[in-house]
């Protein structure tokens, strides 16, 4: 199933800690990392923050890594990029995420600057449901890569040439041409980068991946909904044409010209705490169009 329910979670363990996350660089955000910590300490609730971010609370609460937080929840500040990045260094990724919105889209996020202390009210309460969103694995032969929420893109490791791909679902072909590069994303990625290049949106219970190819010339490749079950495979067949493959923008792994990356549904998730099951409330106000600054 792409994205499963759990209603009324415990959320909090005999641990009783929290992380803390925040995107570096926006002195806007210390307000709501200060709300948000001295909320948590006064429910005698322990708080790591990432030793990276949220400077203005650094005397307030026990300064982490992310990668060594063993937490029962995470709370981001930031948007979509601060969650990816989260998830990118987070020793078990299934550890849930409460994500505060101060980022340019922030569609995975959860709560705004302004609610955010009374939403972790209805959290701590339990009043709250857990969103559990398939992730992708990836990778060559037996070399395999960080897990995907969004997507896995292979572009050119040489800004601006095309690849030419041979695109195998379930090891029988079903494409071949060139591009820019190609993507598969999950449903939960449909919404980024895939929807930005002309993918379509996939709803969170479709069963499904997106493959979605990068400015195709004269449409050589197309964009194709596939069963997320499916085995998919990018051959790299143009001679000397390295390429990288970006696991949701965060980290980047080189592939030789040659070779072939595989992609399929992983055995883990990404679980994110909501105070109630929003998607299409989120399709509709997140993904409008912004207005311009004068």
């Amino acid at each position: 199933m792409s994205t499963l329910i759990e209603e009324s979670p415990q959320i909090l363990s005999s641990k009783r800690a929290v992380g803390l996350v925040c995107k570096p660089g926006r002195p806007d955000i210390a307000q709501v990392a200060i709300d948000v910590v001295e909320y948590l300490q006064k429910n005698d609730i322990e708080v790591f923050v990432d030793h990276g971010s949220c400077e203005c609370v650094h005397d307030k609460a026990t300064l982490h890594r992310i990668c060594d937080m063993d937490v029962d929840f995470v709370v981001t500040v930031g948007g979509d990029g601060t969650i990816l990045y989260t998830l990118s260094r987070l020793k078990t990724r299934e550890t849930p995420l409460f994500c505060i919105n101060k980022g340019t889209v922030g569609f995975m996020t959860e709560a705004n600057t302004e609610d955010a202390v009374g939403a972790l009210e209805k959290v701590l309460k339990n009043e709250c449901i857990i969103e559990s969103n398939l992730n992708l694995a990836s990778g060559v032969e037996d070399r395999r890569f960080e897990d995907a929420l969004n997507e896995v893109y292979v572009v050119s490791m040489v800004p601006g040439r095309l690849l030419t791909f041979r695109v195998f679902i379930n090891g029988i072909e079903v494409d071949y041409g060139r591009a820019d590069g190609a993507m598969i994303a999950t449903p939960g990625g449909s919404t980024a980068y895939a929807l930005a290049a002309g993918g379509s949106v996939l709803t969170p219970r479709v069963h499904g991946l997106i493959f979605v190819p990068v400015c195709p010339p004269r449409f050589e490749l197309k964009s194709m909904v596939i069963p997320d079950d499916s085995l998919i495979e990018l051959e790299l067949v143009k001679p000397e044409a390295n390429a990288l493959a970006v696991i949701d923008g965060q980290v980047r792994h080189g592939v030789d010209a040659g070779n072939t990356i595989w992609m399929k549904k992983s055995e883990g998730v990404s679980r994110f705490i909501r105070i109630y099951d929003n998607y299409y409330d989120r399709l509709r106000t997140r993904l409008e169009p912004r207005e311009s600054v004068n």
